[in-house]
């Protein structure tokens, strides 16, 4: 009997004036937004919804820095009202509220028409070895077959846009890396350039070799548009699309979601989007084509991202009770994390996390804060950043770790340190901080950016 109200950065400046006016008048009684939406003029504000809480996105890491989530904990404790925490599994914070009983929990034990959870299998690459320059091996291509012949829908799921993250000219050995961040410089085949996904920066491929003749291009490691090109040629009288932010824009994205609805599409080749609450009646088989690279990196919440991003994923096959199945191609039989996300019981993974982290100290146990430094000046963000720790080290009481160049050293031109200050939960340590950065005098051309509970190491 009543439509929402939708907000986020997206819809025009006419339409917010009139939700605005509309919520502090009290015509307006439901708000379906993005993290902004925490700071609207409800009148009577009755109870909030964080849905999917544990989502990392939440998090905003530019302008200002704050977690959504834990705002509108705040928000519903001033405003003394309920707030729902809704997720498959919960962030590790959240969990250990819940085991703390800070938190009340309720659990739904059965899917929606009581369909089974799909089964999960894992397909030994060192055994159905992979053809030269391609990613999926013969006994997927069997298992998918069979799917497909039963009228299934099939999501490859990749996370990673464009055609190739890895360029370089096997004649000058050149990699094609961008000018303004530490990072290498990703080819979309579809738009035929190479593209930096963190500054946006543009270039076409036609490039000089040092011998001055054209550069002769390798494309190392896939891309969704790699893989599309594979499944085409493997199984070409079936309909594929690729659902990415490339493609799913607002142009599209309401044709391509009603093909996929009508059984019209096939094959999806998919990055971390198509895990954000779509129902595809169809889809039932998934495979995971870089579970391997899933586990690289330095980010101590890398395996708890993984299992909510896999176990979310693994929920949108077998969504109408039909027999579903989610196969992993891996080169190690022996991953943890394959083990982990196969067990139906995530929360046994979040006890033995909590456990690993307290016994180390780790959040949310203890108290992270990383100070990021950066300057065009590499000597002096060097300077700056050591006289940073020298000051923390003498006024703060608490452990300081670095300076560190930041694993992405460079972005948009500006060089990065890292320093972490790691303290028992204790609000008067911001306090602190906060005091003694106020009295730290920056050179010029030196920003400081503090984020408290980090969830981004890069």
């Amino acid at each position: 009997g009543f439509e929402p109200a939708i907000w986020h950065s997206g819809i025009s400046k006419n339409k917010k004036k009139i939700i605005w006016s509309g919520l502090a008048s009290g015509k307006i009684n439901i708000v379906i937004g993005a993290r902004s939406a925490l700071f609207l003029p409800f009148k009577k504000l009755g109870i909030i919804i964080v849905d999917e809480e544990h989502d990392q996105s939440y998090k905003q890491d530019e302008g200002i820095i704050y977690n959504a989530r834990d705002m509108a904990i705040a928000r519903a404790k001033f405003e003394n009202i309920p707030i729902n925490l809704v997720t498959a599994i919960p962030s590790i914070e959240t969990y250990e509220n819940v085991k703390r009983q800070k938190y009340f929990h309720s659990r739904l034990i059965n899917r929606f028409k009581n369909a089974e959870l799909p089964i999960h299998q894992i397909i030994d690459l060192k055994k159905y070895k992979l053809e030269k320059q391609s990613w999926i091996s013969s006994k997927t291509v069997e298992k998918v077959q069979s799917h497909l012949e039963r009228g299934d829908q099939i999501l490859f799921f990749l996370n990673r846009r464009g055609f190739s993250p890895f360029v370089l000219c096997k004649s000058c050995m050149k990699i094609f890396s961008c000018p303004n961040c530490s990072i290498n410089l990703v080819y979309h085949k579809k738009s035929d350039h190479l593209l930096c996904h963190y500054c946006s920066f543009k270039s076409n491929l036609k490039k000089n070799c040092e011998g001055k003749d054209k550069c002769e291009y390798i494309f190392s490691g896939p891309g969704v548009e790699k893989i599309s090109e594979e499944i085409k040629r493997i199984f070409p009288s079936y309909k594929s699309l690729i659902f990415s932010s490339d493609t799913m824009n607002k142009k599209y994205s309401k044709d391509y979601l009603q093909k996929i609805l009508n059984n019209e599409i096939n094959i999806i080749i998919g990055t971390q989007l198509i895990s954000k609450g779509f129902h595809f009646p169809n889809l039932n088989c998934i495979v995971v084509l870089d579970i391997d690279l899933s586990r690289l990196g330095h980010d101590l919440r890398g395996a708890e991202k993984s299992i909510q991003l896999y176990h979310q994923l693994s929920g949108r096959a077998g969504r109408e009770g039909k027999p579903a199945n989610v196969y992993f191609q891996t080169h190690n039989l022996k991953s943890d994390l394959i083990k982990k996300i196969i067990d139906q019981d995530p929360l046994k993974f979040l006890d033995d996390e909590l456990t690993l982290r307290k016994k180390n100290s780790l959040p949310p146990y203890e108290r992270f804060i990383s100070l990021i430094v950066s300057a065009n000046d590499e000597k002096k963000l060097e300077e700056q950043s050591v006289r940073l720790k020298e000051k923390l080290m003498l006024e703060l009481d608490a452990k300081i770790l670095g300076p560190v160049n930041a694993p992405i050293y460079k972005i948009k031109k500006k060089f990065r340190n890292r320093l972490l200050i790691r303290s028992k939960k204790n609000p008067a340590i911001q306090k602190k901080l906060s005091l003694i950065l106020k009295s730290f005098n920056l050179s010029s051309g030196i920003k400081l950016t503090v984020d408290v509970d980090p969830i981004n190491f890069n």
